[in-house]
């Protein structure tokens, strides 16, 4: 029995270490960072495993408690990043949600998240206890997010290498060792849900919280290490003899959850539209910047400030306690400080016709998130047409 557990770690390792040394050669010499092509080599992998040693398909023993709680802190940690935003405001996000961004993005990469974890539940199941395994299938799947993102720095100068081990290698070893404790107590849902939570939201949400490269790199690092280390202290009542038979939804933590998540995102909602940080937000309710921006749509902008706008930047006013996002077309110096804008909707035929001076003036539009605002827009007029 021994030498046979032996030889299926043996096949076990042999196969992730041929896979290794290919991702090597990708990522060294071939440099090939389509997500279609590593999901598809992770699959096939995965499956020339299942085909010798067969999948389980029994879940483990802590696999609902464990998705709860992964589902629960790694929620409010996504919540508690975007509400660290309003204070240090948002970037574009490189990816639009489009269908061509779902064929050509979201699936590939929901294949990749599905196939590794997949792989990796399967290393945990079949190689209990083997950190040879453990540690081959994790540097696997750190070397397939060297390859995703390699790209996106520019590895032939020393600051680039540096933001890509801070940025991409750094918070996947620490992302990787988390799936790789929950893929053993948990099975592979946990650390999928976790990934979705994580990954997915890069390409759904237009915005990104703007904490600079390097605190982004001690934040990605730092949320699996505390997201591990609360889950670990969550499961401890369910290994205690004495509440055996204890499930998720007797804890008093079960009750107050979704409160936490709804309370966390009425801060990050109140905060966006509050105007007392340094970014705030606006459902868009007319149709004069149609083309930019649509009725229904929701602005992130960035208080004003001292900054002194130029023509062609679109900006947030109040004029007669209306506020209002139109574009600067003429900015007039009427002293050396001092500045008058004229607006227009992009939309509209002709100029707004009044002048605005620096205390009308709200914030400059930075960001645009699609279609979210629709229901506050149809609410408000439902409101206002009962009036």
């Amino acid at each position: 029995m021994i030498n046979g557990v032996k030889k299926s770690y043996l096949v076990f390792d042999i196969v992730l270490s041929i896979f290794a040394m290919l991702l090597l050669l990708d990522l060294f010499v071939i440099k090939n960072t389509n997500f279609l092509v590593c999901g598809i080599s992770t699959t096939v992998v995965f499956l020339i495993l299942r085909v010798i040693f067969g999948y389980e398909k029994k879940g483990k023993r802590f696999t609902s408690e464990t998705i709860f709680y992964i589902f629960l802190y790694t929620t409010l940690f996504v919540i508690a990043t975007y509400i660290a935003g309003i204070f240090t405001g948002f970037n574009h996000s490189i990816y639009h949600l489009s269908i061509k961004s779902i064929f050509n993005n979201i699936l590939p990469y929901m294949l990749i998240i599905l196939s590794s974890e997949f792989l990796r539940a399967q290393v945990a199941r079949k190689c209990e206890g083997s950190l040879v395994s453990y540690s081959l299938v994790t540097i696997v799947l750190i070397l397939i997010d060297c390859i995703l993102f390699s790209t996106s720095f520019n590895l032939s100068t020393g600051e680039g290498q540096l933001q890509y081990v801070c940025n991409i290698l750094i918070p996947s070893v620490a992302k990787n060792v988390l799936l790789m404790y929950i893929s053993i107590i948990g099975g592979a849902k946990p650390t999928i849900i976790y990934r979705l939570l994580m990954e997915i939201k890069m390409f759904i949400i237009p915005i990104v919280p703007n904490f600079g490269l390097y605190i982004d790199s001690v934040v990605q690092t730092m949320i699996p290490g505390l997201v591990g280390i609360i889950t670990y202290i969550s499961l401890k009542q369910f290994k205690n003899e004495e509440v055996e038979g204890k499930t998720v939804k007797t804890s008093k933590l079960y009750l107050n959850a979704f409160s936490l998540i709804g309370l966390a995102l009425l801060v990050l909602i109140v905060g966006l539209t509050s105007c007392r940080f340094k970014y705030g937000a606006i459902a868009i309710g007319s149709g004069s910047m149609t083309g930019v921006i649509n009725k229904g749509d929701v602005i992130i902008y960035r208080q004003i400030g001292d900054y002194k706008p130029d023509v062609g930047e679109i900006i947030v006013f109040n004029k007669e306690k209306k506020i209002i996002v139109h574009r600067i077309i003429e900015r007039v110096q009427i002293n050396d400080d001092e500045y008058v804008y004229y607006t227009k909707g992009d939309a509209n035929p002709t100029p707004d016709g009044y002048p605005l001076t620096k205390d009308d003036l709200i914030g400059i539009v930075t960001n645009n998130i699609k279609y979210i605002g629709i229901p506050s827009v149809y609410l408000n007029e439902l409101i206002n047409r009962k009036k």
